[in-house]
């Protein structure tokens, strides 16, 4: 997917991922998004339909045209191309979220033993705790080295 624009990356995920639990039109689309991100990204026609229309261009989505009490309305699903795309962004984020959990945990047995040591400015560093940071550091450094491979190689497939 393109993440040239934050903003619209966002949406697209949601909207793939929305759809991939249930097909949806437009309009319900927009208020579960609203919900979902507790109104953080608004769900406005002038942000769904445009995206629904790229991704319906871009083969990622299909659309059916249903009367729903005397309305038509164009219920949106994903087609097997959109299945996959957004199955590799879930298990990127999957990764990443795995991953930060496990830094959370590291990171507050650390932080917990610092305190219990009764930590002080002044006070010598402990060599320990200095290199449980340091690991940290690197768990760090080697995720965002595995997010810049993945986004670059999200980039290319999407030349194609």
């Amino acid at each position: 997917m393109d993440r040239g624009d934050p903003f619209k990356y966002r949406i697209r995920f949601l909207i793939l991922s929305l759809l991939a639990i249930k097909p949806s039109h437009g309009y319900e689309l927009g208020k579960r998004i609203e919900e979902i991100t507790r109104g953080l990204v608004k769900g406005s026609p002038g942000s769904i339909y445009p995206v629904l229309r790229e991704l319906k261009e871009q083969g990622l989505l299909e659309e059916d045209l249903i009367v729903e009490q005397g309305r038509a309305k164009k219920i949106y699903r994903l087609t097997e191309k959109g299945a996959m795309l957004l199955l590799d962004e879930l298990n990127l984020f999957y990764d990443i979220a795995n991953a930060l959990i496990d830094l959370t945990v590291k990171a507050k047995k650390s932080l917990q033993n610092i305190v219990e040591q009764g930590y002080k400015a002044e006070a010598c560093p402990d060599p320990e705790t200095i290199e449980r940071l340091e690991n940290i550091r690197n768990t760090i450094d080697e995720y965002l080295d595995v997010l810049k491979k993945k986004m670059l190689e999200c980039g290319e497939k999407q030349d194609k």
